[in-house]
């Protein structure tokens, strides 16, 4: 079995650096202390051959294919060099951590067990004879080499993990961000088709329902009903268009705040407009948010207060700008629950631009609806 260990590219190039500087540094010392001898030729062969073996085979430590003969390979070619010539015995050293790196389980046993009694034998015929610290030597050396390249190992899959689990913490929270984004989004866009599509078309079909109660008894107001149904009709579809293209409101175009909210607000009957305190400028979001709520309120007013006096008032303050909504109206209970829509979407519509939605109403007393939004530069 062989292993790839994360993150370990500069033990490995200091492994293979390590085995290039001992085979050469061996190479040199032998032709030092003999000289060009009867088996130099030989000598220079197998290292030349042992060299370009493992240099080829290094690429092995990356894929891991065929590790297994590669590393016997150099094996046996070592052994042959070190029985030769034993200094080459300290060659061992790298050969500790690419048995340790490619296999596993009873192959890196074998193969560590090989290469210690290859070194042992070796550095005995140097000596002259068995000596007891040529066998507890490197074997001491192998289990520290060992002990460093487990504790290596260890780090670096330890932090493999946490990169792990970090990457999928990341992927987690980026998933619930697209998650809530687009729960935001069909809020925002019940919101825009609450308070213009389907206010127009509920007025539209109430419209057309009176129409036809009157269509015999009363044909003028019956055609007035139709009329003013064909252009609520008309006016959901410029809506509905608008929403399509881009999600702004068409009763901003070329036109004040004021001027659009007597405009959404005009079909409430008995229903008056007034704007207080120098106007200026405001941001996009802020103007369309304000709009909304004063046609939800207005659409309020007209399907469910029966009111005959209702009060719009727009108040430009220094800190603000409030919205507030009055009718005479049969009023209802705050505290019931209702199912309607509307409410919450102005009041999420107020709370999302960092201001306030309030509503004061019982029954019988009337309502007073009441949005404020802080005051920011235009942009």
């Amino acid at each position: 079995m062989t292993l790839k260990l994360p993150g370990n590219a500069p033990v490995l190039t200091w492994m293979h650096a390590g085995f290039y500087l001992l085979l050469v540094t061996s190479a040199v010392r032998y032709l030092l202390s003999h000289g060009l001898n009867g088996q130099w030729v030989m000598l220079l062969i197998l290292s030349l051959l042992l060299a370009g073996v493992y240099a080829g085979g290094s690429l092995l430590l990356a894929s891991g294919k065929f590790a297994g003969t590669w590393l016997m390979t150099v094996v046996l070619l070592w052994g042959t060099l070190a029985f030769m010539a034993p200094s080459f015995a300290w060659c061992a050293f790298p050969l500790f951590f690419a048995c340790r790196h490619l296999l596993r389980g009873w192959e890196a046993r074998i193969s560590l067990v090989l290469v210690v009694l290859v070194m042992v034998a070796a550095l005995a015929r140097l000596t002259g004879g068995p000596d007891a610290a040529l066998i507890v030597g490197p074997v001491a050396v192998a289990v520290l080499m060992l002990a460093v390249y487990n504790k290596i190992e260890q780090e670096s899959l330890a932090r493999k993990k946490l990169l792990d689990e970090l990457t999928a913490a990341q992927a987690e929270l980026s998933t619930s961000q697209q998650r809530e984004g687009a729960l935001a989004e069909r809020e925002r866009l019940a919101s825009e088709i609450h308070d213009t599509v389907t206010q127009d078309l509920t007025q539209s079909l109430l419209l057309l329902e009176a129409a036809d109660q009157l269509w015999e008894v009363a044909p003028s107001s019956s055609r007035s009903h139709m009329t003013r149904a064909t252009a609520a009709v008309r006016g959901s579809l410029v809506e509905a268009r608008s929403l399509v293209h881009n999600l702004t409101s068409p009763q901003l175009d070329h036109r004040s705040l004021a001027e659009a909210l007597r405009t959404v607000t005009a079909d409430v009957r008995g229903l008056q407009v007034n704007v207080t305190g120098g106007e200026y400028p405001l941001p996009a979001e802020s103007t369309h948010a304000l709009l909304r709520i004063a046609q939800s309120a207005a659409a309020n007013v007209r399907l469910h207060s029966a009111a005959d006096t209702a009060v719009l008032t727009l108040s430009y303050l220094p800190d603000g700008v409030s919205l507030d909504i009055f009718d005479n109206g049969r009023g209802f209970d705050p505290a019931a629950q209702h199912s309607g829509y509307g409410l919450r979407a102005m009041r999420q519509r107020a709370e999302q631009l960092g201001g306030t939605f309030t509503l004061e109403s019982s029954p019988g007393e009337g309502t007073v609806t009441t949005a404020w939004l802080p005051r920011q530069e235009e942009t």
